[in-house]
């Protein structure tokens, strides 16, 4: 039961990722509003899809993932320690720490996913496998700002699929306008603001 995702690393005990929010969650959030429409589950993972590729790693749930790569990868720095930048932040602990043949045990990780091996002294081709097993991802407790945002992304794909440009809210008419509907495609300005210490950075 496995996982490779499309961020270069295998989650080891999923044999799947679900939406950001559950349909329950949504329907919460919505008074269930689109609780009857055929597209949601879609939706829901269409948003989440989105999210995820824009921050760059799987974000939640925290759960078990592996890392291979090699000394080629520009993740990957030697000078008298190795550091490498894992695809994750929320980094909760390392498993174990493998290169070539030889299990490491000296090294320190940070939350945001920087791995420093100490003082490794033995000669290294680049060809060298690196192997790191690790947790990380937001705890569900955490992932409210996510949730927020997929459950957003969602209504907002949902109106724009419904060819819905204004509706009857109680007695009031809402009017929704292009650019706002334009975001259900992408990620917007503010979403970006709030996705950013979620999102991986550059190498080193």
């Amino acid at each position: 039961m496995s996982i490779l995702t499309p961020w270069g690393y295998t989650l080891t005990t999923l044999n799947s990722l679900d939406s950001i929010i559950s349909v329950q969650d949504f329907n919460t959030m919505t008074a269930s509003k689109y609780a009857t429409d055929s597209r949601l589950q879609s939706v829901l993972n269409s948003a989440s899809q989105m999210i995820r590729d824009y921050c760059g790693w799987h974000l939640c749930p925290s759960t078990s993932c592996e890392f291979k790569t090699t000394f080629y990868d520009n993740r990957v720095t030697v000078n008298r320690d190795i550091l490498i930048q894992l695809p994750a932040r929320f980094v909760t602990g390392i498993t174990s720490v493998k290169i070539g043949d030889t299990y490491c045990q000296s090294y320190v990780f940070e939350t945001n996913g920087i791995l420093r091996i100490y003082e490794y002294n033995l000669y290294i081709h680049p060809s060298t496998s690196i192997e790191v097993e690790y947790t990380a991802g937001v705890p569900d407790g955490l992932a409210n700002a996510l949730k927020d945002i997929a459950g957003n992304k969602a209504v907002k794909a949902l109106v724009k699929v419904n060819g819905v440009s204004a509706e009857m809210v109680g007695s009031m008419q809402i009017s929704y306008n292009s650019a706002w509907m334009n975001e259900a495609a992408g990620i917007g300005a503010v979403e970006k603001s709030v996705l950013n210490p979620y999102t991986l950075r550059g190498v080193f």
